[in-house]
């Protein structure tokens, strides 16, 4: 199928689907404005047996506990659960933090099929007390804890994943804090709401119409190293031995800027972050030929270790490369 044909087979199921219409537009927008951008996945259910270890009636005896808070408990069907923790590609090392984690089966399902470890926090009492439960009857409580407690005061910085099923306007108040507490490269992945213009790095669409709902859409987000600011360093040219300064804008995982030095400036060209990882590419003038440089490295603070490969024509070489980050500029997020 190709890239047009996928994009409205896609825009039709979004329009018909019964959840609220501002994820529909925003869906829409994205896949008008950022189709290369973002890649997009469906999952179809197809008779799979996923196992049930929760119904989709788990908790809900005490959902009415719920209705005061921000966020009601709606439980995230099984099928979606392996499908978050499959984006997120969750494994034995990872440590994993569910916001209002219900009746506790995104971190328990992590513990027991994936063996990760991790906690779940939300302000209902009976929910927590049954994540515990359930905790135990599979054999997990060990790995796994359950804590009553409002998610904007949880501790977020020992996360590698952390997962949400929240309203949109809880997952906007949300973003500074996920932006501060996490380290780069923490996967955040998001049942059915997005984060307003903080672009997801993957969106899934799955199909669980077998489950008495249309379909559901994840957003993956990988946490990026905060970059923005005047970075310098030095680089080996064929006339002699050249210092560069560029000056990092950011908004969140979307980066640009201009190189300059006593030569000329240079705007940056395929420039990517993800996690800790940077690279970009710019052409100079060395003498007379044009010269490519392309660089990356990891993100280490105020340091940015990695190499870089010149090329004039047929001919690379390729250098160490270390940058510094000689002033901090609180970037657009």
């Amino acid at each position: 199928m190709g890239v047009k044909s996928a994009q409205t087979n896609l825009q039709n199921r979004i329009i018909n689907r019964r959840h609220s219409p501002e994820r529909s537009v925003f869906f829409l927008a994205l896949l008008a404005g950022t189709a290369l951008v973002v890649a997009t996945v469906s999952y179809r259910a197809n008779g799979q047996d996923f196992g049930t270890p929760f119904t989709q009636d788990s908790g809900t005896e005490f959902a009415g506990g719920s209705e005061k808070f921000e966020v009601g408990y709606e439980p995230t069907p099984m099928l979606v659960v392996k499908a978050m923790l499959k984006l997120a590609s969750v494994g034995p090392n990872d440590f994993l933090i569910d916001l209002g984690s219900g009746d506790g089966r995104i971190v328990i399902t992590a513990a027991k099929d994936l063996g990760a470890r991790g906690f779940g926090v939300d302000l209902n009492q009976k929910l927590v007390e049954l994540s515990r439960q359930y905790a135990k009857e599979k054999g997990v409580a060990h790995r796994v804890s359950f804590y009553v407690k409002d998610l904007f005061k949880t501790n977020l910085t020992k996360a590698d994943v952390v997962t949400v099923y929240l309203h949109p306007e809880v997952n906007l108040k949300l973003r500074p804090k996920l932006w501060s507490d996490l380290r780069p490269g923490t996967r955040i992945v998001s049942h059915d709401y997005h984060m307003g213009d903080w672009r997801p790095d993957q969106i899934v669409t799955i199909d669980i119409a077998r489950l008495d709902r249309y379909e559901s859409i994840l957003y993956l987000w990988i946490m990026p190293a905060k970059i923005s600011g005047r970075w310098e360093w030095r680089m080996p040219m064929p006339d002699g031995e050249q210092s560069y300064g560029v000056e990092f804008n950011q908004h969140f995982q979307d980066i640009g800027g201009v190189v300059r030095n006593e030569k000329g400036k240079w705007r940056l060209l395929d420039a990517t972050l993800r996690g800790d990882w940077i690279a970009f590419s710019l052409i100079s003038e060395a003498r007379h030929p044009m010269i490519r440089q392309d660089y990356e490295g990891h993100v280490k603070g105020n340091v940015i270790e990695g190499a870089v490969t010149l090329s004039c024509g047929v001919k690379k070489t390729k250098f160490a490369w270390r940058a510094s980050r000689k002033a901090a500029v609180h970037p657009s997020i």
